[in-house]
């Protein structure tokens, strides 16, 4: 039996079924709780609130800090229906790694973000976009995955956040510059992404080489598969217009599905909404992660837009509260449902919503 969690190949084969559009006996919901009073395992940084670069550097680093940390966080907690226990030894938080790769200086902020420095100032003399294996911050993403695998003891191991060539590029730039770009420098955009999408893809195969023997590829949003998968995202996507998404972004992210088994795009609050027809059209694209945004209207507010997304024949996922899962339950089509659920306080509550999803859907699948 696995350690972290006792049922994960019913999990995976509802996840499986999911993939495919398919429902075994419920809609597919993944579900964390705390496993004690105490909550989440808790550490802080050397130095705390003043905690100098050095302090962070290490935080985000060292080895022998974030494999255990992480572990202790797997430990205290309860992971319900198809939440799996998935360790991403590279933080998720560093915020666009793959600008790093390219040299961008990483500027720590808080242990919870790390951002890039831009360093593409001129056009006039940009280098040329590659991968190299020999760099200080891929070395150190690898380090951090091999011996997440080799301490492994019934957990799967995440991809670092990756992005893809738009949001590198606007990190190599800086937004400012970048969105100019497309008045100032419109005929070096798309060479760039057509170099910045070869460098994805050469680093996004070396992780999943180092990931796969675990049984399972994962990426930040958790999503089990048990063929390579990523996601595809360019939030920086709500600053442009359809026009320009789709002259210049969209051939781009079109190709990224083409390279990946399986794909879900990361669709990012009210502003990137403009641009979800011209997503839906990418033939290899399997769905759509939806996200509310801050202060947006709760999730079930958003239930035509996912109904529209199904109806393309593209899969949902999606963020909710507790009250909100009977209602997405009653009006999407379950078989292409993933639900995310926030809020559940122990194991008890997270097994009884379990329990009534099994039941709401029982109820939707024999409605006349």
């Amino acid at each position: 039996m696995n350690r972290y969690k006792a049922d994960i190949e019913e999990s995976k084969r509802r996840v499986e079924a999911w993939w495919n559009h398919e429902l075994l006996d419920r809609v597919v919901i993944k579900a964390t709780a705390p496993k004690s009073s105490q909550g989440a395992y808790a550490e802080t940084v050397a130095g705390g609130k003043n905690a100098g670069s050095e302090a962070l550097a290490k935080w985000f680093t060292d080895p022998e800090r974030v494999i255990p940390g992480l572990k202790k966080d797997l430990a205290n907690t309860f992971f319900g229906g198809e939440a799996f226990p998935v360790m991403f030894p590279v933080s998720i938080g560093i915020v666009v790694i793959l600008a790093n790769y390219l040299g961008c200086p990483a500027h720590y902020r808080t242990t919870e973000t790390v951002w890039s420095d831009p360093i593409l100032e001129r056009w006039e003399n940009r280098p040329e976009f590659k991968s190299d294996l020999s760099n200080p911050w891929w070395r150190i993403s690898e380090v951090l995955m091999k011996a997440a695998v080799e301490q492994a003891d019934g957990y799967f191991v995440g991809a670092p956040a990756l992005n893809g060539p738009t949001q590198i590029l606007d990190a190599l730039r800086g937004t400012e510059r970048f969105l100019m770009d497309f008045y100032d420098h419109q005929d070096c955009i798309k060479p760039a992404f057509a170099e910045l999408n070869r460098v994805w893809y050469d680093y996004w195969v070396e992780c999943t080489k180092i990931i796969q023997p675990l049984g399972g590829y994962f990426y930040w949003m958790g999503i089990w598969s048990d063929l390579p998968s990523t996601d595809l995202q360019s939030d920086v996507s709500c600053m442009v217009s359809q026009e320009q998404f789709d002259e210049y972004f969209l051939p781009f992210i079109a190709e990224q599905a083409e390279m990946a088994d399986r794909t879900i795009y990361h669709l990012d609050g009210p502003g990137a909404v403009k641009h979800l027809d011209s997503l839906l059209k990418i033939d290899r694209l399997n769905g759509i992660q939806w996200v509310r945004g801050d202060g947006a209207k709760p999730t079930v507010e958003w239930i035509p837009l996912m109904r529209k997304i199904q109806d393309a024949g593209k899969l949902v996922f999606t963020s909710c509260e507790k009250d909100e899962v009977e209602p997405l339950i009653r009006q999407l089509n379950p078989a292409g449902l993933m639900l995310e659920v926030t809020g559940c306080q122990d194991e008890g509550e997270a097994q009884r919503l379990l329990a009534d999803a099994r039941r709401w859907t029982g109820q939707r699948r024999t409605r006349p």
